[in-house]
């Protein structure tokens, strides 16, 4: 990337978190990443393991890093774990993770319309994990109550 759209990446990010607030750039960001999901359309998997190598394609594709699936059992969420999401500098919670709404709203999107999907499921994450060594974990289940 060019200095130029850093810049231009960095300062529109700011300001948008200025005027909207985290919480509403988070809700535009899922749509954007939705919006790209159905852009970059997965075949159907029947496995997990299908799964993981077809997500890792489409992201090599956009160039937005690698993940790794696995199913916990005991909670019924599929945990992912994602690393090499483009930073915005230091923006977004935790620290260089200001894209990590739209990697959410592509992963619900691959992720939720895949046979025997079920329904409203969503992807969720802790914001106050440590993420220094470039690896998120997000989890996919039903939305917590």
């Amino acid at each position: 990337m060019m200095f130029s759209d850093v810049l231009f990446l960095r300062t529109f990010a700011g300001s948008f978190d200025e005027q909207v607030g985290e919480a509403a750039r988070d809700r535009f960001l899922r749509v954007v990443g939705t919006r790209m999901a159905e852009r970059l359309l997965l075949p159907p998997c029947a496995t997990i393991e299908a799964l993981e190598l077809e997500l890792n394609a489409a992201l090599a594709l956009i160039q937005w890093g690698t993940a790794s699936l696995h199913m916990d059992r005991d909670s019924r969420r599929l945990l992912i774990r994602h690393v090499g999401l483009p930073k915005v500098g230091g923006l977004g919670a935790p620290a260089g993770t200001w894209l990590l709404a739209c990697l959410a709203g592509l992963y619900e999107t691959w992720i939720g319309r895949q046979p025997d999907a079920t329904p409203g499921c969503v992807i969720s994450w802790d914001a106050g994990q440590d993420c220094s060594d470039g690896t998120i974990v997000l989890e996919y289940g039903m939305a917590q109550k």
